[in-house]
């Protein structure tokens, strides 16, 4: 297998780019890949039932790490999302939401991976005269307070050894709200850039809004996540299917601590766009 980064000047960066692991056979498959493409990392994401914490004992956590360290490729994960909602405002499902949370940050610290990201959630809305609805503003300060507690929560239970990243999968308001808040006091508190989604109305906004919130806290990015959309079609697709200079972030971000995750199925076309984005930076 003839990989990008012996080809290029860039193979000290290696390990700052890794893929999304979905479709793979299971962890020790998707590393051999990682390994035999040139990739640094991979993350598999905690939503997927093979990848559960409950699914890895003892000793398939050891012989995970062994592999780690024998093909030189890291891992960190993507946090389960599906049906966890961060500001729910009842309390008993936070805790529950949270434990879930901690199971899978102790996996990630038994496994020495870097960084753990989740998305936040919205707050409902309830539509009206046949219109969308509006978020229940002036009940916005519980669902900030949920949100800013279910935060902390991940936090104390990541216990500093591994860094916690929100991602912009929403950046809405009341989120961007509590993260400005949060931020300056929580220093294990990271951020991860989903570039598309910031260009995307149903998880940003296309005015701008979204990216100059990252514009602020480039030094609180860790993670990038890169993919791409064809029109009419859907996210997670092969990068240059539409007009979006991918490289201009990539740039942007390189003098920073972020590493680069394409977050692309399926996995070959991971591996094609990291060597796209290879040639762009060395041209």
């Amino acid at each position: 297998m003839l990989r990008c980064f012996p080809l290029s000047g860039l193979s000290s960066s290696r390990a700052r780019f890794g893929y999304h692991v979905v479709y793979d056979r299971d962890i020790h498959d998707a590393l051999d890949f990682a390994s035999q493409r040139g990739f640094g990392y991979v993350v598999p994401d905690l939503m997927i039932p093979r990848f559960l914490p409950e699914r890895m004992d003892r000793e398939e956590r050891r012989r995970v790490r062994e592999h780690c360290e024998s093909v030189n490729v890291s891992i960190s994960f993507h946090g389960p999302s599906d049906n966890l909602n961060l500001v729910t405002p009842y309390p008993e499902v936070r805790r529950a939401i949270v434990k879930r949370m901690a199971s899978s940050l102790q996996l990630a610290i038994e496994l020495k991976a870097q960084r753990f990201t989740i998305h936040s959630s919205a707050p409902p809305n309830f539509a009206s005269d046949g219109k969308r609805g509006t978020y229940l503003t002036d009940h916005w300060s519980v669902y900030k307070e949920a949100l800013s507690e279910s935060l902390r929560g991940i936090l104390e239970a990541s216990r500093g050894r591994v860094q916690v990243c929100v991602e912009n999968s929403p950046l809405d308001d009341l989120t961007e709200q509590v993260l400005e808040t949060l931020l300056p006091k929580e220093e294990s508190l990271y951020l991860t850039w989903d570039v598309l989604k910031s260009l995307d109305p149903a998880h940003g906004s296309p005015t701008g809004r979204v990216e100059a919130f990252f514009l602020r806290h480039l030094d609180r990015v860790r993670e990038c996540h890169l993919h791409d959309m064809r029109p009419g079609g859907y996210g997670h697709d092969l990068l240059g299917v539409s007009v979006i200079d991918f490289s201009r972030y990539v740039k942007l971000l390189m003098p920073y601590d972020v590493h680069f995750t394409f977050e692309i199925r399926p996995r070959e076309n991971a591996y094609r766009s990291l060597c796209n984005i290879i040639r762009m930076l060395e041209n």
